[in-house]
């Protein structure tokens, strides 16, 4: 591991860590970086009641570099049902990233009917594979985002395409100094989203999402996150990826990205 976190503070700038950087694009910044920062402010930003984030939708509007950025936030919409709030990431006065987080008043102590409800049967454990499909990205990817997270697959391969069932965990803090958030934790591991349930030979394309969006039923309760995903992909290399992502005792979030899809010798 190139350092003990993925962000640490310079005041009111945000300094990334070897540990952001994704691994498309050297001394760019993994989408899972950007989003759980995003999410990190939004998470800072007062409720006028208790609430939590229901939907947080990224845009990923240019390359994030790994340097120094700023973050700002703005209060779109408030009240005391529903707070619309965006984040922005600059590099100077360049806007590179931008998410909107919708957030929604908690407590209504509502009949839930989970027997009503889609079934949504919890993935096998971690450590549960009869045959280790455990995925080291050390020996394919460069240093960066993917080399501080714990990859366990127990259902389907590494670029198998669908079925793909796999526990990711964070191994450092998101943000030096800081214990990492169930929000944070679940937007920084969501973007996987694209990669886990791609089939395309990592050696052969570059699939990068151009977005993220998040809908949470609720913030995990473990910080390892499973990720049932999967990956469309059209022949105009545009893309689609899909995925419930369940904590360990089960649906937590739904998540969708678009997919930027080349040819390696063409990117």
């Amino acid at each position: 591991m190139g350092d003990d976190a993925i962000f640490y503070l310079d005041g009111d700038i945000v300094v990334p860590t070897i540990n952001a950087q994704g691994p498309w694009d050297l001394g760019a910044q993994h989408g899972g970086a950007v989003a759980g920062l995003l999410a990190r402010a939004v998470e800072q930003v007062p409720t006028p009641v208790p609430m939590r984030v229901a939907r947080f939708t990224l845009d990923m509007l240019r390359r994030v570099p790994v340097k120094p950025l700023a973050v700002s936030t703005e209060v779109l919409r408030t009240g005391k049902r529903i707070q619309t709030t965006r984040a922005n990431l600059y590099d100077g006065d360049r806007l590179v990233a931008s998410a909107v987080a919708v957030s929604v008043r908690t407590g209504a102590e509502i009949e839930v009917f989970p027997d009503r409800q889609p079934d949504a049967p919890l993935p096998p454990p971690p450590g549960s594979a009869e045959e280790p499909h455990a995925f080291n990205p050390r020996e394919s990817m460069p240093e960066g985002f993917p080399h501080v997270v714990e990859f366990d697959r127990v259902v389907g391969s590494f670029r198998g395409g669908t079925p793909s069932k796999t526990w990711v965990r964070l191994l450092v803090p998101f943000m030096r100094g800081e214990e990492t958030s169930p929000l944070v934790n679940l937007m920084a591991m969501s973007d996987f989203t694209s990669g886990l349930g791609s089939f395309l030979p990592f050696d052969q394309y570059v699939s990068i999402n151009t977005d993220l969006s998040i809908h949470v039923l609720r913030y995990p309760i473990s910080s390892r996150i499973c990720i049932d995903a999967e990956t469309w992909a059209d022949a105009d290399g545009i893309g689609q990826s899909r995925a419930r992502l369940y904590d360990e005792t089960g649906l937590c979030a739904l998540s969708n990205a678009s997919l930027f899809i080349e040819s390696r010798s063409r990117y």
